[in-house]
């Protein structure tokens, strides 16, 4: 993103309305599948110097793996950006990489877990089966360490 006339103080700011796309190469070795364009509508400011504010509000949808049934599941995210970031200036080019900005925040956005599953029904096999949390309280009545378990909760 060129920022020669806010540099310059030619303008007060640069308003930023725009869908950026983040390379695939960046995203390769994550839990990411995939990522489409991300939104961002902000201000870009200069007060003075060693000062460039990014405030922004950023959007978009990345595909990942349901942590139950392995399939690929859309996941919304948004987060705001409101920070110092004269350090990603480009001096001599007069530009700013938003991309690498975008990316520092997208990856504190991917979930450790995330599922849509909702019916456990079909989710079973040899030995095992997937359960709700629902059914972890009805078999509590059941459990042999229920005994080991109320004295835990006593102390």
């Amino acid at each position: 993103m060129n920022i020669k006339d806010l540099l310059d103080s030619k303008v007060n700011n640069i308003s930023i309305d725009e869908e950026f796309t983040i390379p695939k190469e960046d995203y390769a070795n994550t839990d990411i599948i995939d990522l489409q364009e991300v939104k961002v509508i902000g201000n870009l400011t200069y007060p003075s110097d060693d000062n460039l504010f990014l405030e922004a509000d950023c959007s978009g949808i990345m595909k990942l793996n349901d942590s139950i049934s392995l399939e690929p599941v859309d996941y919304k995210f948004s987060f705001k950006i409101n920070e110092n970031v004269y350090e990603k200036l480009e001096k001599d080019k007069f530009s700013l990489d938003i991309i690498s900005i975008l990316w520092e925040n997208i990856v504190l956005e991917i979930p450790i877990r995330y599922s849509e599953v909702t019916d456990y029904k079909d989710l079973a096999g040899d030995g095992w089966r997937v359960i709700s949390e629902d059914d972890v309280k009805d078999t509590n009545t059941n459990n042999p360490f229920k005994d080991l378990l109320n004295e835990i909760e006593k102390e």
